[in-house]
């Protein structure tokens, strides 16, 4: 027979379940979603803060259990039949910002009814989400929720990197490691630091050297107001 291709593949890029990094920043929640089948009501809200990795751990759940991406603007109807198609696994990102409410409250009541594994990723909790429909507001709040961790070194320096080749630099191993342990561990610390190298380079094929990763943390600390540690 010949081999299934694999859900995502054609959109993943550099997200491919083979480069996830798990450390003690998302280490529980990629527990949870290991554990999809347990989860209460058939659902689950993976939150993190952008640039966290949570589309990246949620497509590497979804490649492992051959669930379907749905648009969050999707209409309810089509979603009901994705949701019969893949046996009720459905990945949702961005569903706290622009989203069809009775499309959402359609495939949390089937995952409900009929047993299922809807992920739905955000920067925030569910419960912070604004919604219109009293019904709704109270499922999503009774949500179990895996949340993402600031990064330890280990998991910003994947950061980092992701981070700037999204802004088209390449950081040398030298200088991805020296930033990564000097830094401090956050999400817009990484979004920050590579806005100083993007603002510093003349952008080019080669990796960004060691001396200029020093000088672009010496911006950043400077704005920070603090020195190198």
């Amino acid at each position: 027979m010949a081999e299934q291709p694999r859900l995502f593949e054609f959109r993943m890029g550099e997200r491919s379940p083979d480069t996830l990094v798990v450390s003690e920043a998302n280490r529980d929640a990629a527990r949870l979603l290991t554990d999809w089948r347990a989860w209460p009501g058939g659902a689950l809200a993976l939150a993190g803060p952008k640039g966290s990795g949570k589309t990246h751990l949620a497509l590497a759940w979804a490649v492992e259990v051959a669930a379907r991406q749905v648009s969050p603007t999707a209409a309810p109807e089509d979603a009901a039949a994705i949701f019969r198609e893949t046996g009720g696994r459905l990945f949702i990102d961005d569903a706290d910002v622009a989203r069809d409410e009775a499309m959402l409250w359609r495939v949390l009541d089937m995952a409900k009814a009929d047993g299922g594994a809807v992920l739905l990723a955000g920067a925030s909790a569910p419960r912070a989400w604004i919604t219109a429909v009293p019904d709704l507001r109270s499922r999503l709040s009774a949500l179990a929720v895996a949340t993402l961790q600031e990064p330890d070194e280990a998991l910003m320096e994947v950061v980092l990197r992701r981070i700037c080749r999204e802004q088209f630099i390449l950081l040398s191993d030298a200088a991805a490691g020296y930033l990564a342990r000097r830094l401090p561990r956050t999400f817009a610390a990484a979004r920050q630091l590579a806005a100083a190298l993007d603002a510093g380079l003349v952008k080019a094929a080669k990796p960004v050297t060691l001396p200029a990763a020093r000088r672009a943390l010496e911006r950043v600390q400077s704005a920070w107001g603090g020195g190198d540690g």
